[in-house]
C-alpha cells in the first residue's frame, strides 16, 4: 500500500508496492471517472480480520506476501494490509475506498487547492497504477487511482460483494461541491438528507447528511447481503458492533440496511438489494 498513514492506523509502512495485485482479473483499458473501483482494509490484526469476514460473508483469502487478497465466490474484490497504530493510539481498522480519476497528479493538485490533504503520493504502485492516499477538506480518507489496466466493468454485484459507497458528512452541500469536480458528478436528491452522485447516467456514490457537528466525516462502503437482520446477530457473536438495525433508519430503504463496525472498528453497511429496486445500482462499485 502507499502507506499506513490514516487517522486510526497511522504508522507508515514501506512504500514498496510490488506485493499489490491489479484491480481487474484481465485488462479492460476502460476508465470510469468517479467510480469506486477497489477496497482495502487497513487492519492492526490480519488474523482477527480474516476470521471476522470469513465467518460473516464466507469470504476466502489468498496471501501475496504482506498483502491479503479478498475473494467472494472466487472473485477478487479487495485486500487487507496489516499496519501498526501510532504509539498511544487505539488500534482500529479502516476500509479504504479507491476512486478512479483520469490523472492522479491533477486530481491531487485540485484536492489541495480545495483544502484537502495529501497523506502519501502521488506515486506509482506496481501492478496497480498511479495513486495517492488523501483526505477531503472535511477529513474523509480515500485513495485516488488511475489503474494500470483499466477499471472493473459495470455489472450487477454478487451477494457478498461491494454494492455502494456513501460519504457521511455534516456538511453535505460543501462535500458535494468538492466531489462534483473531482468525479464529474451530477447530483440527484433521493431524500432530504441524501444526495446521489451520478456520472454519465450511472449512480456512483451517495452523500448522507449526519448532522452532529463533532462527527468524523468518512466514506463507508456497503456490501450486498441477503438478510441484514440475520447477519447483525452474527456480527455481535464475532465481536463487532451493530449501530443501526434494519428498520431503525428513517429513509425508505431502512428495512433493508444495517450499519455495523467489525471486530476492530471498521464501519460497513449491510444492504439487501435486488436489481428491480433501482436500475442505476446494477453495477459493481
Amino acid at each position: 500500500m502507499l502507506s499506513g498513514c490514516t487517522t486510526p492506523v497511522s504508522s507508515p509502512v514501506s512504500t514498496k508496492t510490488d506485493f499489490l495485485i491489479p484491480i481487474t482479473a484481465a485488462p479492460t483499458n476502460v476508465y470510469y471517472q468517479g467510480k469506486f473501483v477497489w477496497h482495502d482494509l487497513l487492519t492492526p490484526d490480519i488474523a482477527a480480520s480474516r476470521k471476522f469476514y470469513s465467518e460473516l460473508f464466507n469470504w476466502t483469502f489468498e496471501q501475496q506476501g504482506r498483502y491479503t487478497v479478498i475473494l467472494n465466490k472466487g472473485q477478487r474484490i479487495g485486500g487487507m494490509l496489516e499496519v501498526k497504530p501510532e504509539a498511544g493510539k487505539k488500534a482500529e481498522a479502516l476500509w479504504l475506498a479507491y476512486m478512479s480519476v483520469p490523472d492522479v497528479d491533477l486530481a491531487s493538485d485540485y484536492l489541495e487547492d480545495q483544502g484537502g490533504k495529501i497523506i502519501k503520493g502521488p506515486l506509482d504502485m506496481q501492478n496497480r497504477g498511479r495513486g495517492a492516499l488523501v483526505s477531503d477538506p472535511l477529513g474523509a480518507q480515500f485513495l485516488l487511482l488511475h489503474s494500470l489496466d483499466g477499471d472493473p466493468a459495470d455489472r450487477e454485484p454478487a451477494v457478498g460483494s461491494w454494492l455502494w459507497n456513501e460519504l457521511w458528512s455534516n456538511q453535505p452541500q460543501n462535500s458535494f461541491i468538492f466531489y462534483q469536480d473531482l468525479g464529474l458528478y451530477d447530483s440527484l436528491t433521493a431524500q432530504s438528507d441524501y444526495l446521489i452522485l451520478e456520472n454519465k447516467g450511472q449512480w456512483r456514490a451517495g452523500i448522507r447528511h449526519v448532522p452532529e457537528d463533532d462527527f468524523k466525516v468518512r466514506w463507508v462502503a456497503s456490501v450486498r447481503v441477503k438478510d441484514p437482520a440475520l447477519l447483525t446477530n452474527i456480527v455481535k457473536k464475532l465481536g463487532g458492533k451493530v449501530w443501526v438495525r434494519p428498520g431503525e433508519a428513517l429513509q425508505d430503504t431502512g428495512a433493508n440496511i444495517a450499519v455495523i463496525s467489525d471486530n476492530l472498528g471498521a464501519f460497513l453497511i449491510l444492504h439487501r438489494w435486488q436489481p428491480e429496486d433501482k436500475d442505476p445500482l446494477t453495477e459493481e462499485q
